[in-house]
């Protein structure tokens, strides 16, 4: 006679296959007209994020004032004005709607450095090494 295999075992070797086949398969393709500001974003960060952010970098740079003494003396004056300066600061100058990854899309398709080697894989793809740093290829 014949034993039936329950239907969660059935499902389970079913997972097990699509798992090991999806991986193969699963290339994002950039749609570049999808890919950017909208009017929404662009209204939402002028109204909300930008006031915000810089509420933020001000908030930030009063906290690093009042924090210096405590920051010397703990051996980290440099690493408090990073985080409570410098990168609120910095995240004031993203494009105006973009998330962070699309900022940093813009700025390297903007970046005219010789030092960047931009490997197009499949359009609008790209594959982007920095010469300044060690790339170390392992055979398999």
């Amino acid at each position: 006679m014949r034993q039936q295999r329950p239907l969660s075992m059935i499902i389970a070797g079913l997972s097990l296959i699509m798992a090991t086949i999806l991986p193969a398969t699963a290339a994002i393709e950039i749609d570049e007209t999808d890919f950017g500001p909208t009017y929404d974003t662009m209204v939402v960060d002028t109204v909300v994020g930008k006031p915000l952010q810089f509420i933020a970098a001000v908030a930030g740079t009063a906290a690093y004032v009042v924090s210096l003494p405590f920051s010397i003396a703990g051996g980290n004056p440099e690493q408090a004005q990073q985080k409570l300066v410098v990168e609120p600061w910095q995240a004031m100058e993203r494009c105006l709607g973009c998330s962070v990854a699309e900022d940093n899309y813009y700025k390297t398709q903007a970046a005219d450095d010789s030092n960047i080697v931009r490997i197009v894989v499949d359009q609008p793809s790209e594959v982007l090494i920095n010469t300044n740093d060690n790339v170390v290829v392992l055979p398999q």
